[in-house]
């Protein structure tokens, strides 16, 4: 399946950031490549762009500085590369892509996902895009934090592609297979919060606390701007096993669909042809 897909977060402090992301990578040129060759070249152009600043390889974009992100923003460092040989396709997963034309699309998915394209009661999947930006199938969810504001906070998982149709023949198995990944995520955290709440609950303090225009972007618990995913689900390996999840939905639907050639009547052209 020729898409990408995209864990994005709305930081409190930064707006909507794409926190993780997992896209196929298929081999240009039809020679034989040995799996050790290929895993090294992939593993080496993932440390180059780690090295480089953000700067040189998104230089369209301000917002991705240093000084601009914090731990909410922020999943791996390097990534995760899986091969399948059968198919020849080796599966990426990066913070970011680190391609300046598909980075663009996505961080323009990140956004309209998490801002104006949401279903009624903000949680759900929903369709949308174009020819020139790709489509997308968005499902934003909430994720239980009792130190956010509201008590939780907001994430979406969005797949682009540039293939409407196929995107919207998929819906029926996309869809169900997020809602397991999401259902995933929110109950480990679920878990976390309930522990949080037992120790020292946040909610009374909050429905105390008087909030004004100079404190209000500052009611919220603890001392950092905001917690990493790691942190929310009390799992180091969450990208991990998103990782997996995503080339396992990736690798599926594309599985489940083929092309087949059908042949219709002959036409008025092919009939002339035959007969001389």
């Amino acid at each position: 399946m020729n898409a990408i897909i995209s864990l994005c977060h709305f930081c409190e402090l930064h707006g909507p950031k794409i926190l993780y992301c997992t896209q196929p990578f298929r081999p240009q040129e039809p020679k034989e490549v040995d799996a050790g060759e290929s895993e090294t070249s992939i593993s080496h152009r993932l440390k180059a762009a780690s090295n480089q600043s953000n700067n040189d390889i998104y230089p369209s974009t301000s917002a991705t500085s240093t000084k601009e992100h914090c731990e909410g923003c922020k999943s791996v460092q390097t990534g995760y590369v899986s091969h399948d040989e059968e198919a020849q396709v080796s599966y990426v997963s990066t913070q970011q892509p680190y391609n300046p034309e598909v980075f663009t699309r996505i961080r323009q998915a990140c956004i309209r996902s998490l801002s104006s394209e949401v279903c009624p009661g903000r949680e759900g999947p929903i369709f949308f895009g174009d020819k020139q930006c790709g489509h997308v199938l968005s499902y934003t969810f909430y994720v239980p934090d009792s130190q956010a504001r509201g008590m939780h906070r907001w994430y979406s998982i969005i797949v682009v592609m540039m293939d409407k149709i196929y995107l919207l023949n998929s819906w029926p198995f996309l869809v169900p297979h997020l809602r397991i990944v999401i259902e995933n995520l929110q109950n480990k955290a679920q878990k976390v919060y309930d522990q949080e709440e037992a120790k020292c609950p946040q909610r009374p303090y909050r429905m105390g606390a008087r909030v004004d225009p100079t404190n209000f972007i500052k009611q919220r618990g603890g001392n950092k701007p905001a917690r990493s995913l790691q942190e929310l689900t009390a799992d180091q390996h969450v990208f991990q096993m998103l990782h997996v999840a995503f080339l396992w939905i990736l690798k599926a639907c594309g599985s489940r669909v083929t092309e087949t050639l059908l042949e219709g009547p002959p036409t008025e052209d092919t009939i002339i042809d035959m007969e001389k």
